[in-house]
């Protein structure tokens, strides 16, 4: 017999597979597990090479599978601005800024992150302010006299609105921002006494436009950024016990160039799917059938790539704000925060594209965020006119729907990806506070025979809060819960581990831990199953194995022990 490369044992093996099966231990050689069954059995096979984890009753699932994660995003936070976490005050934000002025030379652009703190305490009133005010041109232009300033608002689906951003005098005459200014649209610029622009502005649009419109003079991000983007999102995904995610909404080509990079480097350590991104809104007809007919050579059937990094089908469509849309599209082909194109399209336009699509073997996802009618819709007749049953397209962010929706998505093989976090910004998104327990309807998905699988969107990143979002449906704001999930604790798992797989068509690969499969692992401190509810957010991941190697290791968690 040969032994195995990794043995964790005595602790408890959620395994997720057809029979729910608990165990004690499980072994790894080459990539794969090998065996999984007491821990006395399987320490038998180990020999002086192996590594040997002793989980002191920790608990070992499938790892996690992020359906909507955006890790370059998550990335790009140490790449956008000076950070201004834990800052509570005008005065400490002003203290941040005089020091980051001592750093730089004269005329050096001092740009920030927004004020609070990621993942849900992001700064959008004065009063969560020591001060009950932003701060101001003047505060700004007392820390940096000789540099532009400028705080950036967050990225609006990280926060409630309004989102609020300032600016410095030097920052303020560099974008050429005058009393005459007009305000972009959905934006407010604030005055002061005298009419004149007080360094403040509000911003209203969940894709914020600021930086495409008043201050595009801003410094962007590079390709460097870009890359290293990846190689610190994928550290902090691995760290929260996610292996495998889907970039629904697609990537950009400088960002897939950026993960082909990373992954060349070997620091992409956790497997990455995505479609790409298509500029639908800067091209006409014409040329975006082109763009279609050249996507197909590359993305088309099941894409190009290999089990860290594979591109396939295409993000289209969208009914978002238009008006949005075409001033993000004025900045192609730079993607700023979002890394992919806007989306916003006619349905008529739409299902045209979609059919094109579907002749060309291009799989779709479509954010339906605001209407699911629209892409179900598209895709019925498409289907008609060339059978797309067999090809898993996506609806990206279901967050409600009807009986008759949910026979109609059965009968086209649709897969799903919810965020259950939208529920806990509910009174700022969609109206969920108004739906209930039909917001974000895991229920009557999994009921329907619908391939659902939960995603973060990196609000916050961790699945682990994901997967107790899904069953607390906790209101972040009023502390209700927005109706009872009625799920049990082994199938908000399953969404959070396994049906995932079903989108990147992986599903016999991985999602369960049984002989055969690849050992994509993670070990948390407690057990999701029996632990009380409320505790299951915050239970730690200890350890995260990608393909039979430790990805991530917690200080002064595991230790390995003797055979």
């Amino acid at each position: 017999m040969i032994a195995p490369d990794l043995l964790l044992h005595n602790g408890k093996v959620i395994t997720l597979d057809r029979g729910s099966h608990l165990a004690e231990a499980l072994a790894v050689r080459d990539g794969r597990i090998v065996s999984v069954g007491p821990s006395a059995a399987l320490l038998k096979e180990a020999s002086p090479a192996t590594r040997s984890v002793d989980l002191r009753g920790r608990s070992i699932l499938p790892g996690f599978f992020d359906g909507h994660p955006h890790v370059d995003r998550e990335g790009l936070r140490a790449r956008g601005g000076i950070s201004l976490a834990g800052l509570t005050s005008v005065e400490e934000i002003v203290e941040a800024i005089r020091r980051a002025a001592s750093r730089v030379s004269p005329g050096d652009w001092i740009v920030t992150m927004p004020m609070g703190a990621p993942p849900h305490d992001f700064i959008s009133r004065a009063d969560q302010l020591r001060e009950g005010r932003f701060p101001t041109r003047r505060d700004l232009d007392a820390a940096a006299p000789n540099n532009p300033v400028y705080i950036r608002a967050v990225w609006g689906w990280w926060s409630h609105r309004p989102f609020p951003s300032a600016a410095n005098s030097m920052a303020l005459r560099a974008a050429g921002i005058t009393a005459e200014t007009p305000a972009p649209y959905n934006c407010e610029i604030l005055k002061d006494s005298q009419g004149h622009p007080s360094g403040v502005f509000l911003e209203r649009n969940f894709v914020p436009i600021l930086e495409y419109t008043l201050f595009s003079c801003l410094p962007r991000f590079t390709y460097e950024d870009r890359v290293e983007s990846v190689r610190l999102g994928t550290q902090a995904y691995l760290a929260s016990g996610t292996t495998s995610a889907f970039e629904g909404h697609g990537l950009a080509p400088s960002v897939i160039r950026a993960y082909r990079e990373a992954h060349e480097r070997g620091a992409l350590r956790l497997r990455m799917y995505a479609h790409a991104s298509v500029p639908s809104n800067v091209l006409d007809d014409g040329a975006l059938k082109d763009m279609l007919h050249h996507l197909s050579g590359t993305v088309g059937g099941r894409g190009l790539g290999d089990d860290w990094l594979r591109v396939e089908g295409i993000n289209l469509g969208g009914a978002s704000d238009h008006r949005v849309a075409e001033i993000v599209a004025g900045g192609y082909p730079y993607d700023q925060w979002a890394g992919h194109f806007n989306q916003a399209m006619p349905q008529d336009r739409f299902t045209e594209m979609c059919r094109e699509a579907a002749r060309l073997r291009l799989r779709v996802g479509c954010v339906v965020s605001r209407d699911l009618e629209y892409a179900l819709s598209a895709y019925e007749a498409t289907d008609r006119e060339v059978p797309i049953r067999d090809r898993r397209w996506v609806l990206i962010h279901v967050n409600s729907t009807t009986p008759e929706q949910l026979k109609r998505m059965k009968a086209l093989g649709v897969v799903v990806t919810t965020v259950p976090g939208f529920l806990y910004l509910a009174g700022d998104r969609y109206g969920l506070d108004q739906l209930g327990e039909r917001g974000v309807p895991l229920r009557a998905l999994l009921d329907a025979g619908i391939p659902v699988a939960l995603g973060t969107d990196g609000v916050p990143i961790s699945m682990v809060w994901t997967v107790w979002e899904a069953l607390a449906r906790m209101d972040g704001d009023t502390h209700q819960r927005h109706g009872d999930s009625q799920l049990t604790r082994e199938e908000a798992l399953r969404l959070g581990t396994q049906t995932g797989h079903w989108v990147t068509w992986n599903e016999d690969r991985y999602g369960s831990i049984e002989p055969g499969k690849v050992a994509d692992l993670v070990v948390l401190d407690g057990d999701p199953l029996t632990c009380p509810l409320d505790d299951l957010k915050d239970l730690d991941v200890d350890m995260t194995i990608v393909g039979g190697t430790v990805a991530f290791q917690r200080p002064a968690g595991l230790a390995e022990s003797p055979h």
